[in-house]
């Protein structure tokens, strides 16, 4: 091996495995890396009170640090009202789908009409009425819009 290449190889953690990989990489050679199935979402470890960092499967530079700690899991990405949500549940109720809509500031009612598109097979679309939930799939829409009652 080159030494040029070995002072560039870099320690890290996918799923508690040691690798070593090329600094800087892509997201998609850290999923080939890790052997990360294709429905899950990679995430390297933060410190802190932050939200991990997603790795997106794709041709994006990933800056590597030593001994980076990287870890896979199930995430599905839905819509609501066009902004885009990550959950990691295979279901969702009503009152998620309004908080998500809502933001941090407001507090689900059954003041909003949820209907929802691109669903899975069991409910590709069709209307979460107050109190229950549906299946998710990535993908997935909802839309959320008030009834005008109180």
């Amino acid at each position: 091996m080159n030494s040029d290449v070995a002072a560039h190889l870099v320690r890290i953690h996918i799923n508690r495995e040691v690798f070593n990989s090329p600094d800087p990489t892509t997201g998609e050679a850290l999923y080939a890396l890790g052997s990360v199935p294709k429905d899950e979402k990679l995430y390297r470890e933060v410190e802190g009170d932050k939200e991990d960092e997603r790795i997106f499967r794709d041709e994006s530079e990933v800056r590597l640090t030593a001994d980076a700690h990287f870890y896979s899991q199930e995430a599905i990405d839905i819509l609501v009202n066009g902004d885009d949500h990550e959950i990691d549940t295979k279901e969702i109720t009503y009152e998620r789908v309004v908080e998500l809509y809502l933001g941090s500031g407001g507090k689900a009612s059954n003041e909003y009409l949820v209907k929802y598109s691109h669903g899975p097979k069991e409910n590709p679309t069709g209307t979460l009425p107050p109190g229950q939930k549906v299946k998710v799939k990535d993908g997935m829409r909802f839309r959320v819009a008030g009834t005008g009652e109180s």
